[in-house]
């Protein structure tokens, strides 16, 4: 009951979120790398879990920990539907030119059914018998407040990784790090 009302309020009206650019890449792989120790899956070549993210920064409108939250939903879905083999989800941090930064994230599960594709954001819906349905609908109400946006896109059942999830971010640039003036002695 403690985590279902936590989890109430984190999206409860009224936040005004405050509007600050993040690094997505650092963010991301801090994350992805938490959530890997703690589901204790190893890292590497073999593992389950192959990232692609840029070696350079990418400024997004988001608050930190929120993306995190979304990321560690959707890395547990996918954890939780994919099987155990390796590279069978994948994280990947696009950003090309000036435009958005998406955030995707696929696996080799099983094919989502359409009737339940239709409701996958509702709040309250879910196909576990102990999930509270509330995952992916605070996701989306997470990136609402951020100008982002969740999807889920099937993916050609040719695909090993036919199920995608994807969060669309607004670009941002990031301040330059703060560098000490030396001082002046006169």
């Amino acid at each position: 009951l403690k985590r279902l009302v936590e989890d109430v309020m984190e999206v409860a009206p009224g936040a005004v979120p405050v509007e600050r650019t993040i690094d997505a890449g650092a963010t991301v792989a801090s994350a992805a790398a938490d959530w890997a120790r703690t589901v204790q899956l190893p890292m590497g070549s073999r593992s389950r879990l192959h990232a692609e993210l840029p070696t350079h920064p990418v400024g997004v409108v988001f608050d930190p920990e929120h993306l995190r939250r979304v990321l560690i939903n959707l890395l547990d879905n996918a954890h939780r539907h994919a099987s155990a083999l390796p590279g069978a989800i994948l994280l990947r941090l696009t950003a090309r030119d000036e435009g958005p930064v998406t955030l995707s994230v696929l696996s080799d599960g099983a094919p989502i059914a359409p009737e339940v594709e239709r409701h996958l954001f509702e709040p309250f819906s879910s196909t576990r018998s102990r999930g509270t349905g509330l995952g992916l609908y605070i996701c989306r109400e997470l990136c609402d407040r951020y100008g982002a946006s969740i999807e889920y896109r099937p993916r050609p059942a040719a695909e090993r990784l036919h199920n995608e999830f994807v969060v669309t971010m607004r670009r941002a640039v990031l301040a330059e790090p703060f560098t000490a003036l030396p001082l002046d002695p006169g």
